[in-house]
């Protein structure tokens, strides 16, 4: 076999080779944040409409990746482990669901949508972690804090602050994801009852 044919044989060889290789890195597991039903609809639905803004988010929270807390203070993040997408972007697509869920408004917007609206809602995401004690189970913490404004004037027309923790079940990755679920269900609860309790300025 002359040395240019050899050489071709090699070529095909290391090819057919390189078109079997697969990773040996294992793909990160995603999971989903989903806003639970309204227990109750808002009893006296106004005409105003909503607009939703992306959330702001504290630093370390403006990713998809799941934070934690130690019982020191350290942040860090489960490894293998993210959310379905950018914590802000999730928590806009939430916001928007649990507040059309309580039909309080005739209508519930993103900030990008082709329309006007009456009312201006920015949140900022200050606690989304599971916290870890010094022994036991994590507990999920969420904190949101939101800004309801008149669209025109800008005025603020209220300031809300909605919390809850919710301890794991066991400090397993699924049982940690149900207690953010939890969590951020009792929040946005707090903050919907608040928003439809009087749902625009007077």
């Amino acid at each position: 076999m002359n040395p240019q044919r050899c050489l071709a044989v090699l070529a095909l060889v290391l090819l057919a080779g390189c078109s079997g290789f697969r990773s040996r890195e294992s793909a990160d597991e995603i999971y989903l944040l989903q806003v639970a039903p309204a227990a109750v609809a808002a009893t006296v639905p106004v005409a105003a409409t909503l607009a939703v803004l992306l959330p702001g988010a504290a630093p370390g929270l403006d990713g998809d990746r799941i934070a934690l807390q130690t019982v020191d203070g350290r942040m860090g993040f489960y490894g293998a482990s993210r959310w379905s997408g950018e914590l802000p972007m999730v928590m806009q697509t939430m916001l928007l669901d649990s507040l059309r869920n309580a039909g309080a408004w005739r209508a519930v917007l993103a900030d990008g949508a082709p329309f006007s609206t009456d009312l201006l809602l920015q949140t900022e995401i200050r606690h989304f972690q599971a916290e870890y004690p010094a022994a036991g189970t994590p507990t999920a913490h969420v904190v949101l804090e939101a800004t309801l404004g008149q669209r025109g004037s800008r005025a603020i027309v209220r300031s809300i602050r909605a919390e809850s923790r919710v301890a794991a079940r066991a400090d397993r990755m699924s049982d940690v994801v149900t207690a953010f679920n939890a969590a951020l269900n009792e929040a946005l609860t707090q903050l919907r009852s608040s928003l439809t309790a009087d749902p625009a300025p007077r």
